[in-house]
């Protein structure tokens, strides 16, 4: 049966590689979810698993029946499921795009991450930023500065989980002027011990149910 807007939707999963797991809402139906490789979400949240954001994301697999067009995400598994979908006559995306990281001293941005429930929680931290928040407290706050290395494990832009935003708040701003404040994310299990002044603005988003220490 096609995809129907007006249908029940159910929250399951997809492998993404290098542990990773991708969550989403879809109607397909059962022996479809089955041959595209989705894991139904049960009570547990499966680990380093993430909802939404744009990259890794994966590749998306339809196929033409006489009742119209079937379209879903599909498990990134190369040597099963992948060419089992192709022989049944599905039409699978290219290879996903990871994407890159900024890196250098000259660089106007840096890319960082913080964990949170196990995911490396990515992003492009302003040189300027990251100069007035200082090295040895974003350590402190579990800001790490992302390497090549970490290119296949970073999330960005997930919806859930999501790390907590924490602020400081200078006494003077530059050149005199008012206050400077300083907004960021803070690692998971650095939530309870924050370095002197910073503080939780946002608390971390998590799965519905989820517990606190995954």
């Amino acid at each position: 049966m096609p995809n129907n807007k007006y249908q029940n939707k159910d929250e399951v999963s997809v492998a993404m590689g290098n542990g990773l797991v991708y969550v989403f809402e879809t109607n397909v139906d059962t022996n479809e979810r089955v041959a595209l490789g989705h894991t139904v979400i049960g009570a547990t949240m499966p680990a380093l698993a993430f909802k939404g954001g744009n990259s890794p994301k994966p590749r998306r697999a339809k196929r033409l029946t006489a009742d119209g067009w079937n379209s879903s995400f599909c498990a990134e598994t190369p040597t099963t499921v992948i060419p089992a979908l192709k022989t049944a006559g599905w039409q699978v995306g290219g290879t996903p795009k990871k994407r890159g990281i900024v890196t250098g001293a000259t660089a106007r941005a840096v890319s960082v991450y913080v964990l949170v429930r196990g995911i490396k929680f990515a992003w492009n931290m302003p040189s300027e930023t990251r100069a007035s928040i200082t090295d040895a407290t974003m350590t402190a706050l579990g800001i790490q500065v992302a390497t090549a290395a970490d290119i296949d494990t970073l999330v960005w832009g997930a919806s859930l989980p999501r790390p907590a935003k924490v602020q400081f708040k200078k006494t003077t701003g530059p050149l005199g002027g008012g206050a400077d404040i300083l907004t960021t994310y803070c690692g998971q299990a650095q939530e309870d011990n924050l370095p002197a002044g910073w503080k939780i603005i946002r608390p971390r988003l998590k799965f519905p149910g989820d517990p606190l220490t995954p």
